[in-house]
């Protein structure tokens, strides 16, 4: 079961690259994931604190699989089995517009219990960030020019 959402951002995929990857930014932009511990490396072990409601965090223990600088982060996390997701951000850019994808992809014997609980608050959650993002992205433009 997958999770996908997409927003189109005016600028350079560079920008947006810029503020995805820069982690300790994320407690005063990011809605969704309020904090990431651990270095920006493939195969390097992370910490998430989420949250689903703006209220109550929870900690995920995380491992990126893939980083492909400027376009693409996933990683993968969640207990083993029971209920693992693949985070997958992707950035592209064509004709002056960036494509930013967020997705999450569930495996594990309790996805058919919890997703269909889950999905709602977490498309809801993904599309905040996204849009947070654009706006953290906007707002580092306007700070360069002044």
């Amino acid at each position: 079961m997958q999770i996908t959402t997409e927003l189109s951002i005016p600028g350079r995929a560079d920008e947006v690259w810029a503020v995805l990857v820069d982690l300790p930014s994320y407690p005063r932009w990011n809605p969704f994931i309020r904090k990431v511990d651990g270095e920006l490396a493939e195969g390097a072990a992370w910490k998430a604190e989420l949250t689903l409601d703006g209220r109550i965090f929870f900690s995920v223990p995380t491992v990126i699989t893939e980083l492909t600088p400027g376009t693409r982060l996933t990683w993968r996390g969640g207990p083993p089995k029971l209920m693992t997701g693949t985070h997958s951000f992707g950035v592209t850019e064509a004709s002056g517009v960036v494509t930013l994808e967020q997705s999450e992809r569930f495996s594990g014997a309790l996805v058919p219990v919890f997703f269909p609980l889950l999905k709602p608050s977490l498309i809801r959650r993904f599309a905040e960030m996204n849009r947070a993002l654009m706006s953290e992205v906007v707002r580092r433009r306007v700070s360069e020019r002044v």
